[in-house]
């Protein structure tokens, strides 16, 4: 029986001179012929139309479904997608599917487990078994129009959007070869390796303010260059939300999108975690963070700590129950007392979470930890 090989030769071929020809040449050809404004601009552009195909079409319209809209924006996401050369949407959405049920197991695609480069780009050069490659759990998907097309001219759609239409406006201006490098190759290799990041580096640096267990990680220097998809921890958390960055002030471009659609009834039934969850799961993160740290450490003190931080979370979990009560029995109280009563739990849920982070960083300043993370 002839042995499989460990890489699939074509796929190595195409992700090793794909990025050659798009930083190596592009860099070669300004040196020789400069720059025009047209092409930077073209790679903008085009970064950010791709860009969004994936992150407000693959990922959040039709992954997780955290938002629905019409047959119109299906297509439009579909295209925007297709040039961003990353599959198409059944095998991009059963790939990151299994990841977050299969999560850092041996049926996640693409799991930090197996070490950096295998998350970042291994898993897509590589041969994987026939049975793990199989695209499932995507049924839901399968009868939508923009997909079924999609199935049947993908490299067509990428190709027409992805390399011809660069080289008409090159051809425009007169720099076809310029357009080309910047607006097809130079921006897929952008594209592909912020991508990638969020699969590799958010499982490796950054924070778990949601989450202390999960290899999830935020990082808002990583959401600048994936248009919002760099906060992966609260993403693993709450996978359904249609936002990644939920701070007013979080850069998150997909959800400013969805958000100003949703206005004009062009997207609707936007999913978005309650208030007392949120809080709820940072709470619970910073509280077995601070337990974890006093577990490792010499501190003398380390009872009176420990009564400390289980007062907190107790007295939390009080505050959040009753938050969370008040919701499901909203319609008892007039509109104007629900919002004190709300504004009351959020006050003190708060003033509680602040507290506790108080106490994880004294202990952090005293340097009591002998084995931490």
């Amino acid at each position: 029986m002839k042995k499989r090989r460990k890489y699939n030769l074509l796929m190595v071929f195409f992700m090793t001179t794909i990025p050659i020809i798009g930083i190596l040449g592009t860099s070669i050809y300004v040196f020789f012929n400069g720059i025009k404004i047209y092409e930077p601009i073209l790679l903008i552009s085009l970064w950010f139309i791709s860009g969004i195909g994936i992150t407000m079409g693959y990922h959040r319209l039709f992954s997780h479904k955290s938002y629905k809209t019409n047959i119109i924006l299906e297509w439009i996401m579909m295209i925007f997608g297709s040039i961003a050369l990353e599959n198409t949407i059944l095998k991009w959405s059963s790939d990151h599917r299994k990841h977050h049920s299969h999560a850092e197991t041996e049926h996640d695609p693409y799991s930090i487990t197996k070490g950096f480069w295998h998350a970042h780009i291994g898993w897509i050069i590589k041969n994987t078994d026939e049975e793990k490659n199989k695209i499932i759990g995507v049924k839901d998907l399968e009868k939508k129009s923009a997909i079924i097309f999609q199935n049947k001219y993908y490299l067509h759609i990428a190709i027409l959007f992805g390399f011809i239409l660069p080289l008409i406006i090159g051809i425009y201006f007169d720099r076809p070869l310029g357009a080309i490098l910047w607006g097809t190759f130079l921006r897929i290799t952008l594209v592909h390796h912020a991508t990638f990041l969020i699969n590799s580096l958010c499982h490796y640096k950054g924070s778990r303010t949601y989450d202390a267990k999960s290899t999830s990680r935020d990082s808002w220097i990583m959401s600048l260059f994936t248009f919002g998809e760099g906060y992966h921890n609260y993403h693993h958390k709450f996978p359904s939300d249609f936002r990644n960055g939920i701070s007013w002030f979080a850069f998150d471009p997909s959800k400013w999108i969805i958000n100003t659609l949703s206005l004009f009834n062009i997207t609707n039934n936007l999913i978005k975690t309650k208030d007392y969850i949120i809080l709820r799961s940072k709470i619970e993160s910073i509280y077995e963070r601070s337990i974890k740290k006093l577990k490792n450490s010499t501190i003398d003190s380390k009872n009176n700590y420990n009564k400390k931080i289980n007062n907190l979370f107790d007295q939390a979990n009080k505050v959040l129950l009753k938050w969370q009560e008040l919701e499901k029995n909203a319609k008892d109280f007039s509109n104007k007392k629900y919002k004190i009563l709300i504004k009351e739990h959020k006050i003190s849920s708060k003033k509680i979470f602040k507290e506790l982070i108080k106490i994880s960083k004294e202990i952090n300043n005293n340097k009591i930890i002998l084995n931490s993370n």
